[in-house]
């Protein structure tokens, strides 16, 4: 195989898996958003919670955790896709400079 054929299908994987990053780090970005919405609901939970007898405490905080807790196994699994992808990429590019270096003690001979 030549190497603009071999180039061509590594930059190719490369792009893809980019683009794969970059709709990853959207999505952190939404679920970070969905959490700082979540804590400013929580914040103005506690200034009730003076008022507010003490089930409905437990119960509004026990559903906040809940919220919390589900909104983090999502930015966890985003952010370990995230590093399996910058990993491939990483690895494509040592990969193409491997090439390119073969490629040029070849056109040196």
């Amino acid at each position: 195989m030549n190497i603009d054929t071999v180039l061509k299908k590594v930059l190719t994987e490369k792009k893809e898996l980019i683009e794969a990053s970059k709709l990853c780090t959207k999505s952190i970005d939404f679920w970070e958003k969905k959490s700082n919405i979540l804590f400013e609901k929580m914040d103005a939970a506690e200034e009730e919670y003076a008022l507010s007898t003490d089930e409905y405490i437990e119960d509004t905080c026990t559903q906040y955790l809940k919220e919390i807790d589900s909104l983090m196994k999502r930015m966890t699994f985003e952010n370990d896709q995230l590093d399996a992808l910058e990993a491939k990429i990483e690895k494509l590019e040592i990969k193409t400079c491997l090439l390119l270096t073969e490629h040029a003690k070849k056109q040196k001979k």
